[in-house]
């Protein structure tokens, strides 16, 4: 049943009444409310829905938006004070405030949101004033009330610019802003070398460190997302169909909100976007549906310097010395400066032992930057017809951030691509120049790649062809979890792609081989998928590590039933024995043992030494598949696993029921999933990096749709787990958190008919800024 909320009967008579400059502007919007809180917004132009949009959207999420605007205006020092950090949960970014402030200072005085702003095509940048204005509107209205932020000083009115700003912050997710610490300690050594003291220690090279960083090579992190798209030949009735399934943080302004966006005649799209970007970014028209993963691409390269000899703010390129650039920026009164190149900034990477020293330093090149072809990209993807249509859109725009898409259309085709916006290195550039050294162990260990930044020869020439970017349309269907390219179909496995974007013949994360070989037992068997035969097979939480290593892991424990723990001390695990070896493999609520296997699963070893056979390139989805039994990391982790129940006061044979949670106001929320899972619900283990509760759930499955693409239009199922508001007074703060518990999902109302509401009112309010 859908609800209408007519937003002028949200907004006082006296802002209604408001003239600005003389002159009385109208917005003509409706906005509909369903059942499940999302909002069905209608208007006549695309400043209107961007005004509806921007006001449905503080209606929810005000003090969320609030806080992200402090972050990329440089003021979080001034409010929330020196000790404090921001953190971008996304990447995983935790910068102290005066670090954080510096470089969005930075941005801010290289005119990078005067430059996207003034890339934004007519349509988008009527968007973006729209969504500003209705923000505000909301913000002086009677109906904020958040406690989270109501009344703070730090609550503004926004401009496009922060829009713009924002935008950059989605952008560079996964190059400039993983490194933003590291972008500020870039300073010049001082006079005497910056060589270690006799008897000190050299900094170490951290690969694992770096790989976590900048996003695991295999799919194994939480954050990341699930895609898997059929075509005709994959579903029951024809067509195609899609699971979208984004994982993304369960907190901050990266928690997706949904929203169908119509101008009637030029846009209609449904599904959901991330806090402050105008567009649908994952979501489904008439006729096609798509979504994204984050990919393995590396939309960064770093440039090493040759220093002139004496000043090390200079650098040599062909023989031509050149100096560095300097910005300086103020903090609550400090004075930081950054040294720039005809690269980027220069940077420091303590985990690749990248120092600036009297001869050598590093520059950071960041494809991604100023990209303002971001929003206009996807105002077109979302009136793409079908799955050749959004392929072309996105080779023309290059303004995916770091995703990959895949995408279904109502003629049966299913889309995988990983095209955006890349520096141009192909694989010759890698092999003629990365230096020789640190910079070829650090590709090695981490896939950064190092250019030799004193030859002009090594820069990159310009961004990377889209004729040299993945890119496979089939009849039966495609899959992506955060792997690589290669086996988006493993009856087509990609190859030849320069390793910037990823690798192929690698060892395939759990989801990736687990999604491919559900999907092909069913193919393979010659059935079909449709909307809930898909639906069961993400929501049957099936923990297919578990599937391989219980049974192995109960033998290794009753061989073992004590185990010293290397920092001291003994713990008995027999009573875990028999608990694994009973374990059903699942993440679902009540299956006992779960969460002891998540517990221990979080501890074990990574990678291959997780594993006692060989991968096997030939047999990908199959291998590696024996536990390493041989390796003491093995017992070390189940033993602290149990140590860690106990110590919390939990049966070591508990499901997830009451332990893996999302709190709510009074309620905790049980969760089903788990980090092997599918779906990949992760939830903290009270460890300080969490930075939440014991059993909180903080990232994994976000929205949800399942969507199929008929000739008739599109029926779509969803769900967004954690539900649309932040706003603890919301009466949509954990609607659809409960729903998500008990496996539940929402129809997904498109067309008018199916959303049996009336014409409505046309909103009248007057404009806060003129037209541009």
């Amino acid at each position: 049943m859908l609800a209408a909320v007519l937003l002028a009967a949200s907004v006082s008579p006296a802002v209604a009444k408001k003239h600005t400059h003389g002159k009385k502007r109208v917005y003509h919007v409706q906005v509909v409310r369903d059942s499940a809180g999302i909002p069905h917004i209608r208007a006549k132009d695309f400043r209107s829905l961007g005004y509806g949009e921007g006001y449905s959207y503080a209606q929810d999420n005000a003090c969320t938006f609030e806080d992200t605007v402090v972050t990329v205006r440089g003021d979080r020092t001034q409010f929330f004070g020196a000790d404090g950090v921001s953190r971008y949960y996304s990447n995983g970014s935790v910068d102290p405030n005066p670090k954080s402030d510096a470089f969005w200072k930075w941005v801010q005085a290289t005119g990078a949101q005067n430059a996207i702003r003034n890339q934004l095509k007519k349509n988008t940048r009527r968007l973006y004033y729209g969504w500003a204005d209705g923000f505000n509107a909301f913000l002086r209205s009677k109906h904020f009330r958040d406690p989270t932020c109501k009344g703070q000083p730090w609550v503004r009115p926004i401009t496009a610019d922060d829009l713009a700003l924002r935008g950059l912050q989605i952008e560079i997710g996964a190059s400039s802003g993983v490194f933003i610490s590291d972008l500020y300690d870039a300073q010049p050594p001082g006079p005497v070398s910056d060589q270690p003291a006799a008897g000190q220690a050299a900094p170490r090279l951290r690969p694992g460190a770096l790989k976590e960083a900048i996003g695991p090579e295999n799919g194994e992190s939480a954050l990341g997302s699930n895609g898997l798209a059929f075509g005709s030949k994959g579903t029951k009735k024809g067509g195609g169909l899609l699971l979208a399934n984004p994982h993304f943080p369960w907190r901050g302004v990266d928690r997706f909100w949904m929203a169908q966006l119509t101008v009637p005649g030029k846009y209609n799209a449904e599904g959901g976007t991330l806090g402050g970007f105008p567009m649908v970014g994952v979501g489904f028209n008439k006729s096609m549906a798509w979504t994204h993963t984050v990919s393995t691409g590396r939309r960064f390269v770093v440039e090493q310097l040759q220093l002139a000899p004496g000043d090390p703010t200079s650098y040599v390129v062909d023989g031509q010395t050149i100096p560095m650039t300097r910005t300086t920026v103020s903090v609550n009164g400090q004075q930081h400066t950054f040294y720039g190149t005809r690269y980027g900034l220069v940077i420091t990477i303590p985990d690749a032992n990248y120092t600036w020293s009297t001869t050598t330093a590093y520059a950071l090149t960041d494809a991604n930057f100023n990209n303002g072809a971001v929003a206009n990209q996807y105002l077109k993807m979302g009136r793409a017809r079908s799955v050749r249509d959004l392929l072309r859109v996105e080779r023309q725009g290059g303004g995916v951030p770091f995703f990959n898409t895949i995408a279904a259309d109502s003629t049966g085709r299913a889309l995988y691509a990983d095209v955006g916006r890349y520096s141009n290195v192909p694989k010759s550039l890698i092999d003629s120049c990365t230096p020789s050294g640190l910079p070829q162990l650090v590709f090695l260990a981490a896939r950064v790649i190092t250019l030799d930044g004193s030859r002009s020869s090594c820069t990159p020439n310009g961004y990377l062809p889209a004729s040299e970017m993945p890119s496979l349309i089939r009849r039966d269907y495609v899959e992506n979890s955060n792997d690589s390219f290669w086996l988006a179909n493993p009856s087509s496995p990609i190859t030849g792609i320069t390793p910037l974007i990823g690798l192929d013949n690698e060892i395939q994360g759990v989801r990736t081989r687990w999604g491919n070989l559900a999907v092909r037992s069913v193919l393979g068997n010659g059935g079909r998928f449709s909307i809930g035969s898909l639906q069961a097979m993400w929501e049957g939480d099936t923990n297919y590590l578990a599937q391989l290593v219980s049974k192995p892991l109960a033998a290794l424990c009753r061989a073992h039933p004590t185990v010293s723990l290397s920092g001291g001390g003994t713990v008995d695990i027999s009573e875990a024995c028999p608990i694994l070896d009973a374990f059903d493999d699942t993440g679902n609520l009540d299956s006992p043992g779960a969460w002891l296997f998540a517990a221990y699963q979080r501890r074990a070893p990574a990678g291959a030494d997780f594993w006692s056979d060989p991968f096997n390139p030939a047999d990908p989805l199959n291998t590696p598949n024996q536990l390493n039994a041989a390796n003491p990391q093995q017992l070390q982790a189940l033993a602290l696993a149990v140590q860690e129940l106990r110590d919390h006061g939990i049966p070591l044979n508990s499901g997830l029921r009451g332990v893996q949670v999302a709190t709510r106001g009074n309620a905790r929320i049980s969760i089903h999933g788990c980090g092997n899972c599918f779906q990949a619900i992760e939830s903290s283990n009270g460890d300080p990096g969490y930075n939440a509760p014991y059993g909180e759930v903080t990232d994994g499955s976000s929205m949800v749709l399942t969507t199929h693409l008929t000739k008739r239009g599109p029926k779509s199922q969803g769900i967004l787990t954690y539900s649309q508001a932040t706003d603890p007074t919301s009466p949509w703060f954990a609607n659809m958190t409960r729903l998500f518990s008990r496996k539940k999902w929402v129809k997904l109302a498109y067309t008018r008919k199916q959303q049996k509401h009336g014409k409505g009112k046309v909103m009248r309010l007057p404009r806060t800024r003129a037209p541009r």
